[in-house]
């Protein structure tokens, strides 16, 4: 398996001018194309164009990368912060549940009178 560029750009001649185009890999068989300048009387304007763009297009990419980063960082901790808070809000109903079921039992005891004796009259 080959490993190519995620980000790339092509220079293509269109008749007497040439194009420069900032292409993105979407699959191993298709990329898109992210930027586009036509109009370069040269090759070599349209390689530095295209050259200067893929840097600053990187380099915005790469900001971005970085913002989506801490958002995904705070939202996972915002996300294990309420599961702990559930977890515990569980826990204590599940305690003051025994608690009563405990309850219950020990009044329900105390209801029954355990004498014997009566029959023996």
């Amino acid at each position: 398996m080959t490993q190519q560029k995620k980000f790339d750009y092509t220079i293509k001649q269109d008749a007497n001018t040439w194009s420069a185009e900032i292409t993105r890999r979407v699959s191993a068989r298709r990329s898109s194309v992210s930027k586009r300048q036509d109009g370069f009387e040269t090759e070599a304007l349209a390689k530095e164009w295209a050259e200067a763009e893929l840097l600053g297009f990187l380099e915005k990419q790469k900001q971005a990368n970085a913002r989506k980063s801490e958002r995904r960082a705070e939202r996972n901790a915002q996300a294990e912060k309420a599961a702990a808070a559930k977890e515990a809000a569980n826990e204590k109903f599940l305690a003051k549940r025994e608690e009563a079921r405990a309850k219950a039992l020990e009044a329900d005891d105390e209801d029954y009178d355990y004498d014997y004796d009566e029959d023996e009259d």
